[in-house]
């Protein structure tokens, strides 16, 4: 059962997939009709889960469950990204790449930096402590309002910064 993201529980369950690149609107709305789709029709052992999504900075699909009546299982998580890599076969946008790191800059435009190259943006200072970096491992929609946008220096990126001696 589709629900708007706004109405589900601050427990919900959530997923974050990040997209390769800025989606259009054209694709936006094909993602839109797809994840509604799918939501309408998504069961765990056959009850019918409530569910939304949202996009968010043209980069990042959040699909939500609402766990307080029924819980997602193995089989209705794994639907779901079976219905995420469809979006992706047919965008043609990667949706599964995890050594993208993400950082938001000022106007708001989300950049990635490739995993391998994040010691050299550190040392060369195009990434601080200060630097705005998304976290796509929360797992509630209350954490993807308090602990999804983080300055890079409280996440695990912290390592990579110089540490003041004393």
């Amino acid at each position: 059962m589709y629900t708007n993201f706004s109405e589900l529980p601050s427990n919900s369950r959530v997923w974050i997939y990040q997209a390769a690149r800025d989606l259009t609107e054209e694709e936006i709305k094909k993602v839109e009709d797809w994840l509604t789709y799918f939501i309408s029709t998504w069961q765990s052992h056959g009850s019918n889960l409530c569910g939304s999504f949202q996009i968010l900075y043209r980069r990042f699909i959040i699909l939500g469950v609402d766990t307080t009546n029924n819980l997602p299982s193995g089989c209705s998580i794994d639907s779901s990204v079976a219905a995420l890599k469809e979006i992706e076969n047919g965008l043609g946008v990667g949706l599964f790449e995890r050594t993208q790191i993400p950082f938001l800059e000022e106007g708001g435009k989300v950049t990635t930096v490739n995993l391998s190259e994040i010691k050299q943006k550190v040392e060369s200072g195009v990434i601080t402590p200060q630097s705005l970096t998304f976290n796509n491992l929360v797992d509630t929609k209350e954490k993807l309002k308090s602990e999804w946008l983080t300055c890079a220096g409280d996440t695990w990126l912290s390592r990579y910064f110089k540490k003041s001696v004393a």
